[in-house]
């Protein structure tokens, strides 16, 4: 019970007592005016919030821990003004507001819009679903307020953010690009063939201008070239249900999307094809993409991605061979390897493709064991190179010894 509505009520109730002991038609009257403005305030705020249109807005497909801007707009549809319209949005778990999601407006008048924005950041990658948002009205008297929650439709879409790897191919005196994809990689000395021509973009090395073109069409022309093979790399990320181990930001399955997002970029970066494999609740899911400025699609998937899969990676990596790009190496990424996987190895290396477990150790993020010996043998036999990432170990140093070889 309000202030105000215990102020008014015990008015009337003294007005009440003072008409019937005195008879008095004004104490009557006045009493009678208090306890309208307690009706007309109720009716007010059970259909005040009936007046209110809403719209949310989120500027999303960002990366994780990068802050992004999410807008309300409210209207007052009505025909009568809103009084001391309070609202504040919910945000889920691994998202953190940089400013307040509660506002407070002193009067909303009939045709009026009014547009707030506040700031959020993701700890996580992932899809998050905003709200409800929480909605307070009161009447033009403050007597009664009407709390509602409204399930306003928004959600913001996260990237991982993938790690900067090795670009230098002869860093540490190791050609990355033969040790991931073997011998085809060597076919060119820039892995890309000639094209043809076409005009210059910007972030086009300069090296490539055809001064000959340019000096004829009188506009800066550049060598177009066709993307070879030999930085490719095809990802097959492990999405079974139940493979997942640790919690919150820390698990197996974040350790993977990264792992994925970094060898993706790392691919586009060094002129390959960045491919990624996995399953989801419904049916398996291929991303093929050739050029850097489609590099969102894997990020997209990836932000997505989620342990709710049917199919071991063993049954994804078979349905992946089919469309694994000549000379791409194949990097399966699993923290509990399933029996059949040493066999699909075993018939991917027959076929000649470079193939790498990349294992989150299951034990390091808190499950019962890891990497059993025996499995990484069967896997080591079948030709595969593994190595196991253990938590706490930095990332980013782990990929670049796996991309020179060092495990």
């Amino acid at each position: 019970m309000s202030f105000q509505l215990l102020t008014v009520g015990t008015a009337a109730a003294g007005l009440a007592l003072v008409g019937i002991v005195y008879n008095s038609d004004a104490a009557y009257f006045m009493c009678s005016a208090l306890l309208a403005v307690l009706l007309v305030s109720f009716i007010s705020s059970r259909l005040s919030t009936r007046a209110l249109a809403w719209r949310r807005e989120v500027a999303d497909r960002v990366f994780e821990n990068d802050p992004f801007t999410v807008t309300l707009h409210v209207a007052n549809q009505g025909r009568l003004p809103l009084f001391l319209v309070k609202f504040g949005d919910t945000v889920p778990e691994h998202v953190h507001t940089i400013d307040s999601p509660n506002f407070v407006l002193p009067a909303l008048w009939p045709g009026e819009s009014v547009t707030l924005t506040y700031g959020a950041r993701a700890m996580k990658r992932g899809v998050y679903a905003l709200g409800p948002l929480r909605v307070s009205v009161s009447d033009p008297f403050g007597v009664f307020q009407r709390v509602a929650g409204i399930a306003l439709p928004g959600e913001a879409v996260i990237f991982p953010r993938p790690l900067s790897l090795l670009t230098d191919l002869d860093e540490g005196g190791t050609d990355i690009r033969g040790t991931i994809s073997g011998e085809l990689a060597l076919a060119s000395d820039s892995g890309m063939d000639f094209y043809g021509l076409r005009d210059y973009q910007p972030g086009d090395e300069l090296r490539r201008i055809h001064w000959p073109a340019t000096a004829h069409h009188g506009k800066i022309t550049v060598i177009e070239f066709e993307r070879g093979t030999s930085g490719s790399v095809v990802v097959v990320l492990d999405t079974k249900h139940g493979t997942e181990y640790g919690e919150g930001i820390e698990t197996t399955l974040e350790v993977g999307v990264r792992i994925a997002a970094s060898l993706a970029h790392w691919a586009l970066t060094n002129d390959g094809t960045a491919c990624l494999a996995m399953d989801t609740a419904t049916e398996a899911r291929w991303e093929q993409v050739d050029y850097p400025d489609q590099e969102r699609r894997i990020l997209e998937a990836l932000a997505w991605a989620q342990a709710d899969g049917r199919l071991p990676v063993s049954a994804v990596a078979e349905w992946t061979a089919a469309r694994i790009p000549t000379g791409a190496a194949v990097i399966l990424l699993t923290a509990a390897p399933d029996a059949n996987l040493p066999a699909v190895v075993q018939w991917l290396t027959d076929a000649n493709a470079h193939v790498a477990v990349l294992t989150p150790e299951a034990d390091s993020f808190g499950a019962a064991a890891g990497l059993s010996p025996e499995m990484e043998h069967a896997l080591r036999i079948a030709g595969a190179r593994v190595a196991a990432y253990r938590r706490g170990r930095g990332l980013q140093e782990f990929l670049n010894h796996v991309l020179l070889s060092r495990v």
